[in-house]
C-alpha cells in the first residue's frame, strides 16, 4: 500500500513524534509498502488533500500531542475519507483533555485520583487548602499536554507556586491531582485485546517524568508488575472499562496507580502510545513475543478492517 506517516509537527512532543515517526516508517518499509513522510506545517490540509488525490491507501498519524492526538488531524482524515490508525474524532479530543476524561471516569464509576479543576477565571487554591483537601505532595498537570509535558509534582508550597506558574504556559486551565503512593502501571489494549501490563520504576526521577520516558535508561519496565495477580486482573478490568468509556478503539494505552490496599486508580488513556526505543507499547508487544514490525503490521490490519466496517455499516459505525 501507499501510506502516508505523519509525524513532527508543532507541539512541544516534535521530538518524540519524529522518533516514532522514524521507527513505524521503517517498520512500515520492511513490511513491503511504499511509504510518504510529511512533517506537517500549517499547510497540512492542503498536504493531505493532495495525497488523497494521488491515491493514499492509509495515514499513519504519529504525532503526539496537540494538534495531532486530540482529533484535528482525524477529523481531517475523516472528511477526506483517508483510513488511519487510532481512536476517532470523539475518543481522541475526549482522552486529550485529561480534565473531561477524569469528569466522564467519575461519572462511569471508573476510579481516578480526587482532583481540584482550575478554569481561566478560578483562582488556584492556597497551599494550605489544596493539601487540605487533598493531602501531600500533589501533581500539578496541563489538561491537554501529553508525554508529562507541563507536569510537576508539588510536595511544598514553593514548588507548588512554581508548578502552577510553568502549568500556566500550556493553556489557561490546570488541575491538581492527588497524589497516590503506590505502583504505575500501564495496560496496552488494541480492539478487545488487553497486553500484558508493565510496571513502570522510574530510575532518573521520583515519578515517571519526560526523562524517564524517553532518556536512555530513564525507566526500567517490569513485565509482569510486580502485584498480587488478582489486584493486576482487576486493574485491567479498570483499564478496558476506561478505554470504552471514552470510545477509544485500535491501540490505546491506560495509565493506573495501584495503591498500598490494591485499589487502581486510573490517571489517564492515551490514544496514540509513543513507538520510540523507550516507549511502552512496543514492550508490552514483545511480551506476547511480536517484533516490532508484527506490532505495527497488526495495528494496520485492524485498522483496516475497522473502516471497511465503517463504510460498509455507516449509521451503526
Amino acid at each position: 500500500m501507499r501510506i502516508v506517516v505523519l509525524a513532527g509537527g508543532l507541539s512541544p512532543e516534535r521530538e518524540v513524534s519524529l522518533v516514532t515517526g522514524k521507527a513505524v516508517r521503517v517498520a512500515l518499509r520492511d513490511l513491503g509498502h511504499e511509504v510518504v513522510e510529511i512533517d506537517p506545517d500549517f499547510d497540512l490540509p492542503h498536504q493531505l488533500w493532495e495525497q488523497a488525490r494521488q491515491g493514499c491507501d492509509f495515514v499513519w498519524n504519529a504525532l503526539h500531542g496537540a494538534g495531532g492526538e486530540d482529533g484535528t488531524v482525524q477529523s481531517m482524515l475523516d472528511w477526506l475519507g483517508l483510513p488511519y490508525q487510532g481512536s476517532g474524532v470523539l475518543a481522541s479530543a475526549l482522552a486529550m483533555d485529561k480534565w473531561v476524561a477524569k469528569q466522564i471516569f467519575a461519572a462511569e464509576g471508573i476510579p481516578t485520583p480526587e482532583w481540584i479543576a482550575i478554569a481561566s477565571t478560578t483562582e488556584p487554591p492556597t497551599w494550605d487548602a489544596c493539601t487540605a483537601q487533598l493531602g501531600a505532595p500533589v501533581i500539578i498537570k496541563p489538561p491537554a499536554t501529553g508525554s508529562t509535558v507541563g507536569i510537576a509534582i508539588a510536595r511544598t508550597q514553593a514548588e507548588y507556586d512554581k508548578a502552577l506558574a510553568e502549568t500556566r504556559q500550556f493553556g489557561d486551565r490546570a488541575f491538581i491531582e492527588k497524589f497516590i503512593p503506590g505502583v504505575e502501571i500501564t495496560c496496552t489494549i488494541l480492539g478487545d485485546l488487553v497486553m500484558p501490563s508493565i510496571e513502570i520504576v522510574p530510575l532518573s526521577s521520583d515519578f515517571y517524568d519526560y526523562e524517564s520516558k524517553y532518556a536512555p535508561g530513564g525507566s526500567r519496565h517490569a513485565i509482569p508488575p510486580n502485584v498480587n495477580k488478582d489486584v493486576l486482573a482487576n486493574a485491567e478490568e479498570i483499564a478496558k472499562r476506561a478505554y470504552d468509556a471514552l470510545h477509544c478503539d485500535g491501540l490505546a494505552r491506560v495509565d493506573i496507580r495501584i495503591d498500598e490496599a490494591g485499589t487502581p486508580w486510573v490517571l489517564e488513556a492515551n490514544t496514540l502510545p509513543g513507538m520510540t526505543p523507550t516507549s511502552l507499547s512496543p514492550d508490552a508487544a514483545a511480551a506476547l513475543g511480536w517484533k516490532f514490525s508484527t506490532l505495527v503490521e497488526r495495528v494496520l490490519d485492524y485498522s483496516l478492517v475497522k473502516y471497511r466496517d465503517r463504510q460498509s455499516n455507516p449509521v451503526s459505525a
